[in-house]
């Protein structure tokens, strides 16, 4: 059955390889789609997993993913440090972030502020590869939580106040994507003492760390604070690293109890799911868009069968008057389908590494993950997507009166 049904198919080559090929575009849609969003997210909630801190602090209604705001005063910071049991503070430290963005490696990429004291506990066991995880900006950070000083009131003197605190760390993909140069167009590494335009300030590359940290660039908190907010302690969320005998759990319970309506405490294993969730819309727009596509597809595959059907109703009265019975004409128009459909799978399969690969080239830090589970699925939905689309016609094939069929010109 399968080589007649082969045969069929390459009496008209072009027909089927046109079905075929349409099949894969919808698959590779799907893949890519599938793949692009299954491993930005993935990668983004491995790097948060670096941080050391057991509990999140995110705004009640924020949108994880998109969110640039410092809606937490220093006030929020305070009260969980406050917190303690019989045993003492249940919270070693509060991590505050401040969001931005800054334009490297040829896209956007997000911008912690974080206190340059507090880089450790976002590096974890990840190493300082060249240079120094911030350098004068420590200092510069000390000096504005000290200050007592009015700040500089003129351009000069505000440059000069501020050049200590332009500072950048950056991860090892980051700096191995890098920039491009205006002279050659070729992308060049980034290097240590590398300038890059932040808020309208020339930042300086100071460290580079290993992958796998939070996030790609990081800058110091107390000088975005002062760019941005004029000084005013305001953060975009917090880590809380717990004292090591705290139920997380029941900690994080208690801290949502005390903030109240305006903030949401997670746990940090969590922020998959929270990334996932802020995505969903996103999420099921891509997976609308390639069913829809998968759709019209299998609908080409239906009308490429139904026309086989009219082409060969003479052939198929011969078969019926040989003894071929209605299920073997049925089984005959589904296996004809399956191999259209199989091969556009593969086809799919094929453009979808070919896609990935080519993004690895032109967007390097995007991440493409094709995993075995959703290879699985492209095949079975060209299996699935196969028998459907050849039950008409094959319905149609096994109802033909074969004196009809036979009379057929």
């Amino acid at each position: 059955m399968v080589s007649l049904a082969w045969s069929n198919l390459m009496h008209n080559k072009l027909r089927s390889l046109l079905s075929a090929l349409a099949v894969g575009l919808g698959i590779t849609l799907m893949l890519v789609s599938k793949g692009l969003a299954t491993g930005s997210i993935a990668e983004v909630a491995q790097r948060m997993q670096s941080v050391d801190a057991e509990l999140v602090v995110l705004p009640a209604q924020d949108n994880i993913i998109f969110t640039n705001g410092a809606p937490f005063p220093d006030l929020i910071r305070r009260l969980i440090l406050k917190q303690k049991d019989e045993r003492g503070p249940i919270a070693e430290s509060v991590i505050p972030v401040f969001f931005g963005q800054v334009s490297m490696g040829g896209q956007q990429q997000r911008l912690f502020g974080v206190d340059p004291a507090q880089m450790p506990l976002f590096l974890g066991h990840r190493r300082v590869l060249a240079g120094k995880a911030f350098d004068r900006a420590r200092a510069f950070a000390r000096e504005i939580e000290a200050r007592g000083e009015p700040l500089p009131d003129d351009a000069d003197a505000w440059q000069a106040y501020m050049a200590p605190g332009l500072e950048l760390v950056i991860d090892d993909r980051l700096r191995r994507v890098g920039r491009l140069d205006p002279e050659t167009g070729q992308r060049v590494p980034y290097r240590l003492g590398d300038r890059v335009r932040v808020m309208g300030y020339d930042f300086r590359i100071v460290g580079i760390v290993e992958t796998g940290v939070a996030g790609r660039v990081f800058a110091p908190l107390q000088t975005m604070r002062e760019i941005v907010l004029a000084g005013e302690k305001k953060s975009s969320m917090f880590f809380v690293k717990l004292r090591p005998d705290i139920d997380p759990v029941a900690a994080a319970d208690r801290l949502a109890a005390l903030l109240g309506s305006g903030a949401r405490v997670e746990l940090k294993s969590t922020y998959g799911t929270l990334l996932r969730q802020s995505f969903a819309q996103v999420n099921m727009y891509m997976n609308a868009s390639s069913g829809l596509a998968l759709v019209v597809c299998f609908l080409f595959i239906l009308l490429t069968m139904y026309t086989v059907v009219i082409e060969r109703t003479r052939e198929i009265g011969i078969l019926k008057s040989l003894g071929v019975t209605r299920f073997n004409l049925l089984a005959l128009s589904v296996s004809e389908a399956l191999l259209i459909s199989m091969v556009g799978v593969g086809i799919g399969i094929g453009l979808a590494l070919l896609a990935k690969y080519v993004l690895h080239v032109v967007r390097p830090l995007l991440t493409v993950t094709l995993s075995g589970s959703l290879l699985s699925l492209a095949v079975l939905i060209g299996i699935v997507g196969g028998v459907l689309s050849a039950l008409y016609p094959g319905y149609r094939a096994a109802r033909l009166d074969p004196a009809t069929a036979l009379s057929s010109e």
